[in-house]
């Protein structure tokens, strides 16, 4: 800054800012005034969070001129900063967010400038001062993104009327600045939610088997496509003694998280009634209808408002018997062996919707070669038939061409296409005796 520029800096600014000057930084291309955290402009504390506002003009004369006006005015706190060029200007903008841009034309500062300074300074808005009040000038400020014009004479002559628009102005950037802190909360609570659903995610792959699971002479295969990035669907197969594997395909009401939780609970269900029978203090595993039982209980008491259809089976391989029991599971699993295929019979209520559910349990007898096929009923949902019969034969129809064919043979077989926006979870299950 010049010699001869430094007093009218020093003296304009301890004029306006008499009452309330904080600190004053001057600098080679501009100063910064801070305002006093417990003084007041315009009637308005300064524990409210000031707003910033940047003027660029290359004379103390067009500074002064809107600083005057801006004083005898009503404003918020704000903290007003000024550059005595563009290249300054773009410097501040650059490091800056300021809610306010007001540049002050001349001829050494044209519209390509402004034009720039704008598109820099984003949404906020942005208000030319003129030197003259010339039409095309007028169009050309607000093509080059000015959201307001004043001549300079209008300013020393209607103070009152440019500092309403200040105002307008500066109430209009508060808006545009809380939306953007509204966007950045919620995308760092977005972001913080993907966070925890990877988590929760990484949880649930880890619950499940193998995709592929063999015991014995049984071959086990799973296919999971969840609506949302969390499944409510859920697989299981577990080695219960030499002779005897369990396994069950349970859909949780609901989607999402609350859902995949529920489907925890069932892995340390069925883990600790393992547990249980191996200690011997508990052979509810080994019975389909008391494992229903004992989950329902479960479910009950988490008072979580989530209840579950499952097929439970325990297939034993010495007495190659399947004994089972349906939770509410619909569409029936299809057994096929060499004769063809037909659904199994059976009912039962939901779990964890009654605190007293009727379970039917029932014993099959199984040939030495056969498979078990079950499906969610997020697959009946994407059938196009009109009424469940022809769902049903679908289903059917596809196990029977596919006739020991993996889950996602069986799944291209009814569904052919590519699912994207499937509106349930959808689940494919296979248990195999060759």
């Amino acid at each position: 800054m010049t010699q001869g520029l430094l007093p009218t800096v020093l003296f304009y600014a301890i004029k306006f800012f008499s009452k309330h000057i904080y600190s004053l930084q001057v600098q080679s291309s501009g100063f910064n005034v801070f305002v006093h955290e417990s003084s007041f402009i315009s009637g308005c504390s300064m524990k409210q969070a000031y707003q910033t506002l940047l003027l660029v003009g290359q004379t103390d004369e067009a500074i002064d001129s809107i600083i005057d006006a801006c004083n005898q005015a009503d404003l918020p706190p704000i903290k007003i900063s000024t550059a005595f060029n563009a290249d300054y200007a773009s410097e501040l903008l650059s490091k800056h967010d300021f809610s306010l841009l007001i540049v002050a034309m001349s001829e050494s500062l044209p519209f390509t400038q402004l034009k720039q300074l704008a598109e820099q300074h984003g949404s906020r808005p942005t208000m030319a001062v003129l030197s003259a009040t010339m039409a095309d000038d007028v169009l050309q400020a607000l093509r080059s993104g000015a959201c307001d014009v004043f001549v300079k004479a209008q300013i020393d002559a209607q103070a009152g009327d440019f500092a309403a628009a200040v105002c307008k102005l500066l109430h209009q950037a508060r808006l545009i600045e809380k939306n953007f802190q509204y966007r950045e909360a919620l995308e760092k609570s977005l972001n913080e939610l993907q966070i925890d659903q990877q988590a929760a995610r990484q949880i649930q792959q880890n619950m499940l088997p193998d995709k592929t699971v063999t015991i014995g002479a049984l071959t086990a295969q799973y296919l999971l496509i969840p609506s949302l990035y969390l499944s409510g669907d859920f697989v299981d197969v577990i080695r219960v003694d030499d002779s005897k594997t369990l396994f069950y395909l349970a859909d949780v009401s609901g989607h999402g998280a609350s859902s995949a939780l529920v489907t925890v609970l069932l892995k340390n269900m069925t883990n600790r009634l393992l547990r249980n029978l191996r200690r011997k203090s508990s052979f509810d595993i080994l019975s389909p209808v008391a494992t229903l039982h004992r989950i329902n209980t479960e479910l009950l008491d988490t008072g979580l408002g989530k209840h579950v259809s499952m097929f439970l089976g325990i297939a034993d391989d010495e007495q190659k018997t399947l004994t089972y029991a349906v939770g509410g599971h619909h569409p029936m699993p299809i057994l096929t062996d060499e004769k063809g295929g037909r659904f199994l019979e059976g009912r039962g209520m939901p779990v964890g919707l009654f605190p007293e559910p009727v379970f039917d349990e029932q014993t099959i007898p199984l040939p030495d070669c056969y498979q078990i096929t079950l499906f969610s009923d997020g697959v009946l949902e994407m059938l196009a038939d009109n009424d469940m019969e022809a769902k049903e034969q679908r289903l059917l129809k596809a196990v029977l061409e596919t006739k020991g064919g993996n889950p996602e043979r069986i799944k291209q077989c009814v569904l052919p296409d590519i699912i994207s926006d499937a509106p349930d979870d959808i689940a494919i299950m296979t248990i195999c005796r060759q």
